[in-house]
């Protein structure tokens, strides 16, 4: 039997790898998520050689698109996110699939970076006004799709009214990334929602809570991991851990993939691409790989048409 009590089934071995963990507390009344993203971000940040605004909101929004998937089930599910703003950023995309395996793209990657102090991104500058939209296909007839307008630009927040005005669900979402010389060093976030049953009193203490929680970042900079921050932010003694799961970026691009999407030009787009004799080069937006498709392999893809 495991004697830490910060011991969650499912997450790695080593803690401080990415991660999400799943509690309930305030008597079942709460459920509680945490998540440690660091990696995750760093990579997809890499990726994309975003600048340091770019990488503040992308590693908000994906940890924010990660915490709200937690209720996918099936080894089908996923969750597509989709941001746009009027700002210099224009907009993310962000697919999560099922076993916390997520990936993402901005419309643009570098951007000025505005500050409200030192070390403080000014996210909101980069997101401007715009909407928050989630689709999820999760093996219903069709997918749940549901669009709410942003209404600051920061994502923790935007992601809040979403919760709230679309799947009618009050929640507290507080995300954390920080950068340190153009580096992301640390990226997290904590969603607590009220289940039914929750009433005045459970609404009362967790905005207590909420009033004067550290950042994100910092408690991790702390060595703070997810549940921790969970165990920290609740103050529940019989707070109840429930499950955890690693985290990774992951990119299901290929060939085949490709394929598709240029079957999808038509008969005539595919016809003049042999006939220009030099075939075509894709790239995935997401893992920015490239696929080269010659003449030879267009001519297979009409044969398919």
């Amino acid at each position: 039997m495991n004697d830490n009590p910060y011991y969650v089934p499912g997450i790695p071995e080593d803690e401080t790898k990415d991660h999400i963990v799943i509690a309930e507390g305030l008597g079942g009344l709460v459920k509680c998520i945490a998540i440690n993203t660091t990696e995750t971000i760093r990579n997809i940040c890499d990726i994309h050689k975003t600048s340091s605004s770019a990488s503040c909101a992308l590693g908000r929004f994906v940890t924010g698109s990660l915490l709200i998937s937690e209720s996918m089930k099936r080894p089908t599910d996923k969750q597509t996110t989709i941001l746009r703003g009027s700002g210099p950023l224009g907009g993310i995309t962000c697919v999560t699939e099922y076993g916390y395996k997520v990936r993402a793209y901005p419309l643009e990657n570098d951007i000025p970076t505005e500050y409200y102090r030192p070390g403080k991104v000014n996210v909101s500058a980069a997101v401007g006004e715009g909407t928050l939209t989630v689709i999820r296909d999760i093996g219903l007839k069709e997918p749940y799709v549901g669009s709410t307008e942003l209404i600051s630009g920061e994502i923790a927040e935007d992601f809040t009214y979403y919760l709230a005005k679309s799947e009618q669900t009050p929640s507290i979402v507080s995300l954390g990334v920080l950068i340190e010389k153009g580096e992301v060093t640390h990226s997290g976030g904590l969603m607590i929602q009220l289940l039914p049953g929750a009433g005045e009193k459970e609404i009362s203490y967790l905005e207590a809570r909420a009033k004067e929680f550290p950042e994100i970042s910092f408690l991790q900079q702390e060595g703070f991991t997810p549940a921790k921050i969970l165990d920290l932010f609740m103050g529940d003694p019989d707070l109840k851990y429930l499950s955890g799961s690693p985290v990774s970026f992951e990119c299901t691009c290929s060939k085949y993939r490709m394929s598709e999407g240029l079957i999808a030009l038509g008969r005539k787009e595919l016809e003049e691409l042999v006939k220009d004799g030099e075939g075509i080069d894709t790239q995935c937006h997401f893992c920015n790989k490239s696929y080269h498709f010659t003449p030879e392999d267009i001519e297979e893809l009409i044969r398919s048409c």
